[in-house]
């Protein structure tokens, strides 16, 4: 009920323009409901001149005809007009629904999405908010009021022709509400399964088509499809058991009302022969007739209605469960980076209380100084950069940036100085410029240009029948790993950053492309704070600071002159490159 409540919320977005269209659909439904009337007395007057043998007056019947079909013409010019209100209220509604949604993800942490898999999230933002649109704001918010209207107006108008049916219409409606009740209980499990399964398969096709090339060079396509058709096999027997239900309390139920009503009402008015005489006319007849077949109707579109509503409630708790994610706390004190000295000051940090995977971490880097993370994987050299970005916040210690805590700053504000070159490179889909840029108005394309010759990306771009504007498709499929590389260091340099971070950034290109890289990286990195993730020593020699971690620990620290004299860990690791033994 909350969930229903709080779509109904989103009503006030165009307001005006719903309550017009109700308002339009209202004399739409009453016209509509006046006509039978109209043709009531047209039958009456008829059926009474030919049995008193008296003229009929052709003009009055015209008369009355005409006037039926200007109520049938505005009826449906009104209803046209209506719909097309309440529609356009409906799509700008899932609109609404769905940038929120799109909105609230941009400022959830990025702990959010550590264990969410992205198919799941896209199924809320697209197939969800879809249904949502469709199933609520369209059909039950907007043709339900169709149905409910047309059907409490029949309920009226059958009541005033005949007050006797009072207590069975009343009883007809009590009991639709009951059976309606009845169906809600046992759908709504069967729905939201329903949604959560269409998130898994979201999830599975988009794994498999991430990972195509493993797949096959796996040889594990049989596995991936026994894995799909086990998860399609449980969503075919959800939806089997939803028939089952739509069929033999839904969809059977008009039909059947339909015929125990005209049951009824044929048995009662041939209760009503006095002497052989019917106690209504014929006119009357014909409008009760057209009342009763008119009412099933709408309760037949009812009953579709509120069955499409519990799928789309069953998708809202799943949209809501993100909108009821709380943000990022942030501050919105800007901080001013001049120099980029970093420090850290005996940081302790764990993604979860039960593992910290950064103890007690002391280090300092300067303006112009390089400093170098090395250590095994899941030795805490990426957690430290993702502190650095903050991505997430220590539990212990202190985060300084140009001697200001960095966690009383607003998040966008420190990124703004920094730029980072990640081992997999991410491309979005548009141009090279746009993701050089990243659509920043005030970065030009002479800038964009500027920053590609620095890295020695030129010749990629002179080969390109559009050079900067080529096209780019999804992550960069059509570009070699190496070029991708390139145009992501490029992001990096063209916001001239007070602090480059290079993750493993040379570590998927062959070592032509390598030399290019790191003549680039001499040249950017001089006056800039650089910090650089390498499994490549060979790369890092040059560095002012190299950090050796192990289990979240600091264990060693200095030149690479010194790291070697000492023979330690990063002796060890250096030699056993060396020799071509992985470390």
């Amino acid at each position: 009920m909350e969930t229903f409540k709080r779509l109904l919320t989103y009503y006030k977005y165009k307001w005006p323009l719903y309550l017009t269209g109700v308002i339009t659909l209202s004399l739409s439904t009453a016209l509509s409901l006046y006509s039978p009337i109209i043709n009531g007395e047209m039958i009456d007057y008829i059926s009474s001149q030919l049995t008193q043998g008296a003229a009929i007056d052709f003009g009055y019947v015209f008369r009355l005809f005409g006037i039926f079909i200007l109520l049938i013409i505005l009826s449906a010019s009104l209803q046209y007009i209506s719909n097309y209100m309440l529609q356009r209220v409906a799509n700008y509604q899932g609109k609404v629904i769905r940038d929120q949604v799109y909105t609230r993800l941009q400022k959830l942490p990025v702990s959010f999405f550590d264990n969410k898999p992205p198919g799941q999230i896209a199924s809320r933002i697209i197939n969800d908010t879809e249904v949502i649109r469709q199933n609520f704001f369209h059909s039950f918010g907007s043709q339900s009021v169709v149905n409910l209207m047309y059907l409490v107006g029949i309920y009226i108008a059958v009541i005033l022709v005949m007050p006797e049916f009072t207590l069975p219409m009343t009883l007809l409606i009590i009991f639709i509400i009951l059976w309606q009740v009845g169906y809600i209980r046992l759908t709504t499990p069967l729905n939201a399964s329903w949604r959560e399964m269409e998130g898994s398969i979201n999830t599975q096709i988009s794994d498999l088509i991430q990972g195509v090339s493993m797949v096959q060079l796996y040889h594990q396509e049989d596995k991936q499809y026994q894995d799909f058709e086990a998860t399609k096999k449980e969503w075919i027997a959800n939806r089997d058991k939803s028939v089952v239900y739509d069929t033999v309390l839904s969809w059977n139920l008009s039909n059947f009302l339909r015929l125990l009503v005209t049951l009824g009402l044929m048995i009662y008015l041939g209760t009503r022969f006095v002497d052989g005489v019917l106690g209504y006319t014929v006119g009357t007849l014909y409008i009760i007739m057209n009342y009763v077949e008119r009412l099933f109707g709408p309760i037949g579109m009812l009953i579709q209605q509120i069955v499409q509503s519990q799928q789309a409630l069953a998708g809202a708790k799943r949209v809501f469960e993100i909108l009821d994610q709380v943000p990022e706390d942030d501050s919105e004190e800007m901080i001013e980076i001049t120099q980029g000295n970093v420090v850290f000051n005996q940081v302790t940090f764990g993604y979860t209380e039960e593992q910290t995977v950064l103890k007690d971490i002391n280090l300092k880097a300067d303006k112009g100084e390089t400093v170098a993370l090395v250590g095994h994987t899941g030795s805490g050299k990426s957690s430290i950069i993702n502190l650095l970005f903050r991505f997430y916040d220590p539990q212990e210690g202190d985060i300084l940036i140009d001697n200001q805590r960095i966690v009383e700053f607003n998040r966008d504000s420190i990124r703004q100085e920094m730029g980072i070159v990640l081992q997999d490179p991410f491309l979005f889909s548009g141009t090279i410029a746009t993701n050089v840029s990243m659509k920043n108005p005030a970065i030009t394309d002479e800038q964009v240009m500027d920053a590609l010759e620095k890295v020695g990306a030129k010749p990629l771009i002179d080969k390109l029948a559009k050079g900067i504007h080529e096209p780019v498709i999804e992550k960069g499929q059509t570009l070699s790993s190496g070029e991708r590389q390139l145009i992501s260091f490029d992001r990096a340099l063209v916001t001239d950053p007070k602090i480059l971070i290079l993750d493993e950034a040379t570590s998927h290109i062959d070592s032509q492309t390598e030399e290019l890289i790191q003549q680039a990286i001499n040249v950017v990195k001089e006056g800039r704070t650089t910090f650089i993730i390498a499994h490549r020593l060979s790369t890092i020699q040059n560095a002012d600071q190299i950090l050796v971690l192990e289990s979240g620990v600091i264990r060693e620290r200095g030149k690479h002159s010194q790291l070697m004299q000492a023979n330690g860990i990063y002796a060890e690791m250096f030699r056993m490159q060396a020799n071509g033994t992985p470390s």
